[in-house]
Protein backbone atom coordinates (compact mmCIF):
# COMPACT_ATOMS: atom_id res chain seq x y z
CA UNK A 1 0.00 0.00 0.00
CA UNK A 2 1.58 3.31 -1.10
CA UNK A 3 1.49 6.62 0.76
CA UNK A 4 -1.56 7.98 -1.08
CA UNK A 5 -3.58 4.86 -0.30
CA UNK A 6 -2.67 5.15 3.39
CA UNK A 7 -3.83 8.79 3.74
CA UNK A 8 -7.62 8.10 3.75
CA UNK A 9 -7.15 5.35 6.33
CA UNK A 10 -5.10 7.66 8.54
CA UNK A 11 -7.80 10.36 8.31
CA UNK A 12 -10.48 7.86 9.31
CA UNK A 13 -8.44 6.67 12.28
CA UNK A 14 -7.80 10.30 13.31
CA UNK A 15 -11.53 11.12 13.18
CA UNK A 16 -12.39 8.04 15.22
CA UNK A 17 -9.78 8.94 17.84
CA UNK A 18 -11.11 12.49 18.03
CA UNK A 19 -14.69 11.21 18.39
CA UNK A 20 -13.85 8.92 21.31
CA UNK A 21 -11.70 11.64 22.88
CA UNK A 22 -14.72 13.95 22.76
CA UNK A 23 -16.87 11.28 24.41
CA UNK A 24 -14.37 10.94 27.27
CA UNK A 25 -14.30 14.72 27.85
CA UNK A 26 -18.04 15.36 27.63
CA UNK A 27 -20.23 13.01 29.67
CA UNK A 28 -23.47 14.45 28.28
CA UNK A 29 -22.45 13.66 24.70
CA UNK A 30 -21.45 10.17 25.85
CA UNK A 31 -24.90 9.54 27.35
CA UNK A 32 -26.67 10.87 24.24
CA UNK A 33 -24.44 8.66 22.07
CA UNK A 34 -25.37 5.59 24.13
CA UNK A 35 -29.08 6.39 23.92
CA UNK A 36 -28.72 6.70 20.14
CA UNK A 37 -26.71 3.46 19.95
CA UNK A 38 -29.10 1.47 22.16
CA UNK A 39 -32.08 2.73 20.15
CA UNK A 40 -30.62 1.67 16.80
CA UNK A 41 -29.26 -1.71 17.95
CA UNK A 42 -32.37 -2.48 20.01
CA UNK A 43 -34.66 -1.59 17.10
CA UNK A 44 -32.63 -3.74 14.71
CA UNK A 45 -32.63 -6.79 17.03
CA UNK A 46 -36.32 -6.35 17.89
CA UNK A 47 -37.26 -6.11 14.21
CA UNK A 48 -35.27 -9.27 13.41
CA UNK A 49 -36.93 -11.19 16.27
CA UNK A 50 -40.55 -10.01 15.87
CA UNK A 51 -40.78 -9.37 12.12
CA UNK A 52 -43.25 -11.76 10.49
CA UNK A 53 -44.49 -12.98 13.88
CA UNK A 54 -45.88 -9.80 15.42
CA UNK A 55 -49.01 -8.59 13.56
CA UNK A 56 -48.48 -5.02 14.85
CA UNK A 57 -44.90 -4.73 13.56
CA UNK A 58 -44.57 -3.87 9.86
CA UNK A 59 -41.38 -1.80 9.53
CA UNK A 60 -38.05 -0.91 11.12
CA UNK A 61 -39.49 2.54 11.96
CA UNK A 62 -42.12 0.91 14.16
CA UNK A 63 -39.41 -1.15 15.88
CA UNK A 64 -37.45 2.06 16.54
CA UNK A 65 -40.61 3.67 17.91
CA UNK A 66 -41.11 0.73 20.32
CA UNK A 67 -37.52 1.01 21.59
CA UNK A 68 -37.82 4.79 22.20
CA UNK A 69 -41.09 4.54 24.15
CA UNK A 70 -39.68 1.61 26.12
CA UNK A 71 -36.44 3.44 26.98
CA UNK A 72 -38.37 6.51 28.16
CA UNK A 73 -40.71 4.24 30.19
CA UNK A 74 -43.74 5.68 28.39
CA UNK A 75 -45.03 2.37 27.02
CA UNK A 76 -48.05 3.29 24.84
CA UNK A 77 -48.87 -0.40 24.30
CA UNK A 78 -49.50 -0.05 20.56
CA UNK A 79 -46.62 -2.49 19.92
CA UNK A 80 -45.66 -5.23 22.39
CA UNK A 81 -43.29 -8.21 21.97
CA UNK A 82 -45.05 -11.56 21.56
CA UNK A 83 -42.02 -13.87 21.43
CA UNK A 84 -40.07 -14.94 24.52
CA UNK A 85 -36.84 -13.54 23.08
CA UNK A 86 -38.60 -10.26 22.30
CA UNK A 87 -39.90 -10.01 25.86
CA UNK A 88 -36.41 -10.62 27.28
CA UNK A 89 -35.11 -7.90 24.99
CA UNK A 90 -37.91 -5.64 26.21
CA UNK A 91 -36.88 -6.13 29.85
CA UNK A 92 -33.27 -5.34 28.95
CA UNK A 93 -34.29 -2.21 27.00
CA UNK A 94 -36.50 -0.96 29.86
CA UNK A 95 -33.84 -1.37 32.59
CA UNK A 96 -31.13 0.10 30.35
CA UNK A 97 -33.40 3.03 29.50
CA UNK A 98 -34.10 3.78 33.17
CA UNK A 99 -30.37 3.84 33.95
CA UNK A 100 -29.33 5.89 30.91
CA UNK A 101 -32.17 8.41 31.13
CA UNK A 102 -31.58 8.87 34.86
CA UNK A 103 -28.00 9.86 34.04
CA UNK A 104 -29.24 12.12 31.24
CA UNK A 105 -31.72 13.88 33.55
CA UNK A 106 -29.08 14.26 36.27
CA UNK A 107 -26.59 15.81 33.83
CA UNK A 108 -29.14 18.29 32.45
CA UNK A 109 -30.17 19.26 35.99
CA UNK A 110 -26.55 19.75 37.04
CA UNK A 111 -25.93 21.98 34.01
CA UNK A 112 -28.82 24.26 34.95
CA UNK A 113 -27.79 24.30 38.62
CA UNK A 114 -24.20 25.12 37.66
CA UNK A 115 -25.33 27.95 35.40
CA UNK A 116 -27.51 29.35 38.18
CA UNK A 117 -24.67 29.18 40.71
CA UNK A 118 -22.32 30.87 38.23
CA UNK A 119 -24.87 33.62 37.68
CA UNK A 120 -25.37 34.20 41.41
CA UNK A 121 -21.61 34.24 42.06
CA UNK A 122 -20.90 36.54 39.13
CA UNK A 123 -18.89 33.98 37.18
CA UNK A 124 -21.15 33.65 34.15
CA UNK A 125 -20.37 35.17 30.75
CA UNK A 126 -22.85 38.00 30.04
CA UNK A 127 -24.65 37.76 26.69
CA UNK A 128 -26.53 41.07 27.06
CA UNK A 129 -26.28 43.71 24.30
CA UNK A 130 -26.62 47.50 24.36
CA UNK A 131 -26.32 47.46 28.15
CA UNK A 132 -24.72 49.76 30.73
CA UNK A 133 -21.77 48.53 32.80
CA UNK A 134 -21.35 49.87 36.33
CA UNK A 135 -17.77 49.37 37.50
CA UNK A 136 -17.27 49.55 41.27
CA UNK A 137 -19.58 49.95 44.23
CA UNK A 138 -20.00 52.57 46.95
CA UNK A 139 -22.78 54.47 48.74
CA UNK A 140 -23.77 56.24 45.47
CA UNK A 141 -24.21 53.06 43.41
CA UNK A 142 -27.81 52.30 44.42
CA UNK A 143 -28.82 55.85 43.56
CA UNK A 144 -27.16 55.48 40.15
CA UNK A 145 -29.13 52.28 39.50
CA UNK A 146 -32.40 53.89 40.61
CA UNK A 147 -31.94 56.85 38.26
CA UNK A 148 -31.03 54.59 35.32
CA UNK A 149 -33.96 52.22 35.82
CA UNK A 150 -36.49 54.98 36.51
CA UNK A 151 -35.52 57.24 33.62
CA UNK A 152 -34.64 54.49 31.11
CA UNK A 153 -37.26 51.80 31.53
CA UNK A 154 -36.06 48.57 30.01
CA UNK A 155 -32.37 49.40 30.34
CA UNK A 156 -30.08 46.53 31.23
CA UNK A 157 -27.21 47.06 33.70
CA UNK A 158 -24.26 44.80 34.49
CA UNK A 159 -22.45 45.42 37.80
CA UNK A 160 -18.77 44.60 38.20
CA UNK A 161 -17.48 44.58 41.77
CA UNK A 162 -16.19 42.34 44.56
CA UNK A 163 -19.06 42.51 47.06
CA UNK A 164 -19.93 39.51 49.23
CA UNK A 165 -22.62 37.11 48.05
CA UNK A 166 -25.10 38.28 50.71
CA UNK A 167 -24.70 41.91 49.67
CA UNK A 168 -25.12 41.03 46.00
CA UNK A 169 -28.28 39.04 46.77
CA UNK A 170 -29.73 42.04 48.66
CA UNK A 171 -29.01 44.32 45.69
CA UNK A 172 -30.56 41.83 43.26
CA UNK A 173 -33.65 41.59 45.47
CA UNK A 174 -33.94 45.40 45.63
CA UNK A 175 -33.89 45.62 41.83
CA UNK A 176 -35.66 42.31 41.12
CA UNK A 177 -38.07 44.01 38.69
CA UNK A 178 -35.21 45.36 36.60
CA UNK A 179 -32.67 43.88 34.17
CA UNK A 180 -29.66 43.71 36.48
CA UNK A 181 -26.76 41.24 36.20
CA UNK A 182 -23.59 40.77 38.20
CA UNK A 183 -19.98 39.96 37.32
CA UNK A 184 -17.51 39.35 40.15
CA UNK A 185 -13.93 40.53 39.81
CA UNK A 186 -11.53 43.41 39.38
CA UNK A 187 -13.00 45.65 36.68
CA UNK A 188 -9.52 46.95 35.78
CA UNK A 189 -8.75 43.53 34.26
CA UNK A 190 -9.55 43.00 30.59
CA UNK A 191 -10.77 39.45 31.24
CA UNK A 192 -13.43 40.70 33.67
CA UNK A 193 -14.53 43.46 31.29
CA UNK A 194 -14.81 40.87 28.52
CA UNK A 195 -16.99 38.68 30.73
CA UNK A 196 -19.33 41.68 31.07
CA UNK A 197 -19.51 41.72 27.24
CA UNK A 198 -18.03 45.20 26.99
CA UNK A 199 -17.75 45.09 23.21
CA UNK A 200 -21.57 45.02 23.00
CA UNK A 201 -22.22 47.58 25.78
CA UNK A 202 -23.32 51.16 25.10
CA UNK A 203 -21.87 52.90 28.16
CA UNK A 204 -19.57 52.36 31.14
CA UNK A 205 -19.79 54.12 34.50
CA UNK A 206 -16.68 53.93 36.70
CA UNK A 207 -16.99 54.88 40.36
CA UNK A 208 -14.59 54.61 43.36
CA UNK A 209 -14.78 50.97 44.41
CA UNK A 210 -15.56 50.39 48.09
CA UNK A 211 -16.20 46.68 47.49
CA UNK A 212 -12.43 46.15 47.53
CA UNK A 213 -11.80 48.95 50.06
CA UNK A 214 -11.54 52.68 49.33
CA UNK A 215 -7.93 53.84 49.18
CA UNK A 216 -5.93 56.78 47.89
CA UNK A 217 -5.23 54.71 44.79
CA UNK A 218 -8.89 54.46 43.75
CA UNK A 219 -8.48 57.24 41.20
CA UNK A 220 -5.54 55.40 39.65
CA UNK A 221 -7.76 52.35 39.18
CA UNK A 222 -10.54 54.51 37.70
CA UNK A 223 -8.14 56.12 35.22
CA UNK A 224 -6.54 52.77 34.30
CA UNK A 225 -9.98 51.29 33.68
CA UNK A 226 -11.00 54.25 31.53
CA UNK A 227 -7.93 53.75 29.33
CA UNK A 228 -8.56 49.97 29.16
CA UNK A 229 -12.21 50.39 28.20
CA UNK A 230 -11.38 52.88 25.46
CA UNK A 231 -8.65 50.56 24.16
CA UNK A 232 -11.07 47.62 23.95
CA UNK A 233 -14.04 49.60 22.61
CA UNK A 234 -13.03 53.11 21.38
CA UNK A 235 -16.59 54.17 20.53
CA UNK A 236 -18.16 53.31 23.90
CA UNK A 237 -19.25 56.17 26.16
CA UNK A 238 -17.34 56.29 29.44
CA UNK A 239 -18.37 58.29 32.51
CA UNK A 240 -16.18 58.45 35.61
CA UNK A 241 -16.18 59.60 39.22
CA UNK A 242 -12.86 60.63 40.76
CA UNK A 243 -11.97 61.73 44.28
CA UNK A 244 -9.09 64.11 43.57
CA UNK A 245 -9.35 67.08 41.20
CA UNK A 246 -5.63 66.78 40.41
CA UNK A 247 -6.46 63.65 38.38
CA UNK A 248 -8.71 65.47 35.91
CA UNK A 249 -6.01 65.79 33.18
CA UNK A 250 -5.61 62.01 33.09
CA UNK A 251 -9.32 61.46 32.48
CA UNK A 252 -9.18 64.03 29.69
CA UNK A 253 -6.31 62.10 28.12
CA UNK A 254 -8.44 58.93 28.37
CA UNK A 255 -11.10 60.82 26.36
CA UNK A 256 -14.00 59.94 28.66
CA UNK A 257 -17.32 61.52 27.73
CA UNK A 258 -17.79 63.17 31.12
CA UNK A 259 -16.75 62.92 34.75
CA UNK A 260 -17.46 64.31 38.21
CA UNK A 261 -15.15 65.14 41.10
CA UNK A 262 -16.18 64.35 44.67
CA UNK A 263 -17.35 67.39 46.65
CA UNK A 264 -16.80 69.67 43.64
CA UNK A 265 -19.98 71.61 44.51
CA UNK A 266 -19.83 71.36 48.29
CA UNK A 267 -17.95 74.64 48.78
CA UNK A 268 -20.27 76.51 46.41
CA UNK A 269 -23.43 75.16 48.05
CA UNK A 270 -22.21 75.88 51.56
CA UNK A 271 -21.25 79.42 50.58
CA UNK A 272 -24.65 80.00 48.96
CA UNK A 273 -26.41 78.71 52.07
CA UNK A 274 -24.97 81.66 53.96
CA UNK A 275 -25.09 84.36 51.30
CA UNK A 276 -28.19 83.40 49.30
CA UNK A 277 -30.42 80.94 51.21
CA UNK A 278 -32.78 79.10 48.89
CA UNK A 279 -30.36 78.60 45.99
CA UNK A 280 -28.80 75.41 47.39
CA UNK A 281 -32.23 74.01 48.22
CA UNK A 282 -33.46 74.79 44.69
CA UNK A 283 -30.46 73.06 43.15
CA UNK A 284 -30.98 69.99 45.34
CA UNK A 285 -34.64 69.75 44.34
CA UNK A 286 -33.75 70.04 40.66
CA UNK A 287 -31.07 67.36 40.59
CA UNK A 288 -32.59 64.91 43.07
CA UNK A 289 -32.80 61.55 41.31
CA UNK A 290 -35.79 59.25 41.13
CA UNK A 291 -39.49 59.99 40.81
CA UNK A 292 -39.17 63.25 42.75
CA UNK A 293 -36.55 64.66 40.36
CA UNK A 294 -37.70 67.85 38.66
CA UNK A 295 -35.05 68.09 35.92
CA UNK A 296 -35.51 66.08 32.72
CA UNK A 297 -33.98 65.92 29.24
CA UNK A 298 -36.41 65.68 26.34
CA UNK A 299 -35.94 65.53 22.58
CA UNK A 300 -37.23 68.59 20.76
CA UNK A 301 -40.88 68.03 19.70
CA UNK A 302 -41.09 67.96 15.90
CA UNK A 303 -43.56 70.85 15.87
CA UNK A 304 -40.91 73.12 17.43
CA UNK A 305 -38.19 72.36 14.86
CA UNK A 306 -37.14 75.65 13.25
CA UNK A 307 -38.99 77.69 15.89
CA UNK A 308 -37.32 79.94 18.47
CA UNK A 309 -36.53 79.27 22.10
CA UNK A 310 -39.09 81.92 23.09
CA UNK A 311 -41.79 79.95 21.27
CA UNK A 312 -40.61 76.80 23.06
CA UNK A 313 -41.06 78.61 26.39
CA UNK A 314 -44.69 79.36 25.54
CA UNK A 315 -45.25 75.80 24.26
CA UNK A 316 -44.00 74.09 27.43
CA UNK A 317 -45.64 76.54 29.84
CA UNK A 318 -48.98 75.12 28.66
CA UNK A 319 -47.88 71.86 30.32
CA UNK A 320 -46.57 73.65 33.44
CA UNK A 321 -42.99 72.96 32.38
CA UNK A 322 -40.05 75.30 31.81
CA UNK A 323 -37.17 74.73 29.35
CA UNK A 324 -33.92 76.18 30.70
CA UNK A 325 -31.20 74.86 28.38
CA UNK A 326 -30.41 73.53 24.91
CA UNK A 327 -28.30 70.36 24.52
CA UNK A 328 -26.58 69.43 21.28
CA UNK A 329 -24.11 66.67 20.51
CA UNK A 330 -21.13 68.41 18.97
CA UNK A 331 -18.52 66.97 16.66
CA UNK A 332 -15.24 68.15 18.09
CA UNK A 333 -12.34 69.52 16.05
CA UNK A 334 -9.15 68.20 17.59
CA UNK A 335 -6.04 70.39 17.41
CA UNK A 336 -4.26 68.80 20.34
CA UNK A 337 -1.24 68.06 18.20
CA UNK A 338 -0.58 71.85 18.03
CA UNK A 339 -2.02 72.88 21.40
CA UNK A 340 -0.43 71.83 24.67
CA UNK A 341 -2.27 70.77 27.84
CA UNK A 342 -1.09 73.99 29.51
CA UNK A 343 -2.54 76.54 27.11
CA UNK A 344 -0.66 79.78 26.48
CA UNK A 345 -2.48 83.06 25.92
CA UNK A 346 -2.37 82.43 22.17
CA UNK A 347 -3.80 78.93 22.66
CA UNK A 348 -6.65 80.33 24.74
CA UNK A 349 -7.38 82.98 22.12
CA UNK A 350 -7.56 80.34 19.37
CA UNK A 351 -9.82 78.14 21.48
CA UNK A 352 -12.19 81.03 22.24
CA UNK A 353 -12.48 81.80 18.51
CA UNK A 354 -13.34 78.19 17.73
CA UNK A 355 -15.92 78.08 20.52
CA UNK A 356 -17.49 81.30 19.22
CA UNK A 357 -17.83 79.56 15.86
CA UNK A 358 -19.58 76.60 17.48
CA UNK A 359 -16.52 74.33 17.31
CA UNK A 360 -14.34 72.83 20.00
CA UNK A 361 -10.72 71.84 20.44
CA UNK A 362 -11.64 68.93 22.67
CA UNK A 363 -10.81 65.36 21.75
CA UNK A 364 -13.86 63.33 20.78
CA UNK A 365 -17.53 64.23 20.56
CA UNK A 366 -19.12 66.08 23.46
CA UNK A 367 -22.33 67.73 24.62
CA UNK A 368 -22.76 71.45 23.99
CA UNK A 369 -25.06 72.78 26.74
CA UNK A 370 -26.39 76.35 26.51
CA UNK A 371 -28.25 77.52 29.61
CA UNK A 372 -30.92 80.21 29.27
CA UNK A 373 -30.34 80.96 25.56
CA UNK A 374 -31.78 84.11 23.98
CA UNK A 375 -35.46 84.00 23.04
CA UNK A 376 -34.63 84.40 19.34
CA UNK A 377 -32.33 81.34 19.31
CA UNK A 378 -33.47 79.05 16.49
CA UNK A 379 -34.04 75.43 17.56
CA UNK A 380 -32.51 72.80 15.29
CA UNK A 381 -34.31 69.47 14.93
CA UNK A 382 -31.47 67.37 16.38
CA UNK A 383 -31.25 69.15 19.74
CA UNK A 384 -32.67 68.24 23.16
CA UNK A 385 -34.04 70.47 25.89
CA UNK A 386 -33.40 70.48 29.62
CA UNK A 387 -36.77 71.06 31.25
CA UNK A 388 -37.99 71.81 34.76
CA UNK A 389 -41.21 69.89 35.25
Amino acid sequence: MNRREKMPHLKIVTHIQYFFSTLRRNFLITVIFFIFLISLIGAFVFYQIESGKNPNLHSFGQALWWVIVSITSVGYGDIVPITSTGKILGVFIIFTGVAVFSMFTAIISSIFVTQKLKEERGLKQVSEKNHIILCGWNHTAEQILKVIFQKNTGSSVVMINQLGEDQVQNIMFTFKENLLQFVRGDFAQEEILSRANITRARAVIIIPDASAGLTARNDEKTILTAFSVKAIHPKIKVYAHILDRDNEPYLKKAMVEDYIVSDALSGVLLGEMVTAPGIPQSIQQLIRGGDSGNLIREALPHELAGKTFGEALQYFRKFHQLPIAIVKEQKALSLTHILSEDYSDLDKFIEEKFQAAGKSLRKGDFLDVRINPADDTVLEKDISLIIIR
